[in-house]
């Protein structure tokens, strides 16, 4: 499915001062081909971001997922390659070759979003394609939440796990207007339905077995994005929130990430 017609490939996302911001920051090496992204608040919006810096500095990038994703929008991908019609994926060299960036899916859902990949999908599409970026779960457009028993689909063989949290939920209420999987949230976080999400909180969440780290391969690398910093009222809130994450990292979380996606990337690493 050809979906040319808006921004050249490269150019919906602008890379500041030609210098490759998200991946410099998400400490992206060479090496790390799989990255599956989970959480909420920013996950479709940071992929297409990732996949634009990439293929502006020289990489063939699959954007994928393997659950289901909203359906795409014209300057976030110039080609939609299908599973059902191309099993073999054998026209994905020569379109990576031309486009430098497609997203490949199963199929379309009658409400047209696309159908997720299986993970032997995915390991196809890392013949061809530099780096594979994956949607491991849904949000339902919400800014935080707590997986289901289900999910997150990440591949055994992710090479770097991003869980997103957008920072707009700080101070809010633990409602379903603000959390996806409310009951599960408050499982994990401790909290209590109304009660206001705090840095703490999301230090929690993130670092938990159930919450953010669920599923994550033994291998893979974690970095938290934070997301929507542009909408904060505090300015502290951001340090605040990076603080708690790499509190309850147990070590295995060594950098958090924060910034925004719309109208410029901005991005800042915060470390242990």
């Amino acid at each position: 499915m050809d979906l040319t017609g808006g921004p050249p490939i490269g150019t919906p996302f602008p890379v500041v001062a030609q210098r490759p911001l998200l991946l410099q920051c998400l400490d992206i090496m060479d090496e790390t081909r799989v990255i599956a992204l989970v959480g909420a608040g920013g996950k479709t919006s940071l992929m297409y971001a990732l996949a634009s810096e990439m293929v502006f500095f020289g990489d063939w990038v699959v954007t994928t997922t393997t659950t289901k994703i909203r359906p795409l929008e014209k300057g976030q991908s110039s080609l939609l390659i299908l599973t059902t019609e191309d099993p073999e994926l054998k026209d994905l060299q020569s379109c990576l070759h031309q486009y430098g960036h497609v997203t490949v899916g199963r199929s379309l859902l009658s409400e047209g979003k696309v159908e997720g990949i299986s993970e032997e999908t995915v390991n196809l599409c890392l013949k061809w394609a530099s780096r594979v970026v994956i949607e491991a779960d849904g949000a339902n457009g919400r800014s935080i939440k707590a997986p289901e028993t289900w999910e997150p689909v990440i591949p055994s063989f992710a090479d770097l796990v991003i869980p997103v949290i957008s920072l707009d939920c700080i101070g809010r209420s633990a409602t379903d207007r603000w959390v996806f999987r409310l009951q599960r949230f408050l499982e994990v976080t401790g909290m209590q339905v109304n009660e206001n999400i705090t840095p703490e909180a999301v230090g929690r969440l993130v670092a938990h077995a159930q919450g953010a780290m669920k599923n994550v391969p033994g291998t893979a690398k974690v970095v938290p994005f934070l997301n929507k910093e542009d909408l904060l009222e505090a300015p502290w809130t951001t340090q605040s929130v990076a603080d708690a994450i790499l509190a309850h990292g147990g070590g295995r979380i060594e950098r958090v990430v924060a910034g925004q996606l719309k109208e410029g990337i901005r991005a800042t690493a915060y470390e242990r």
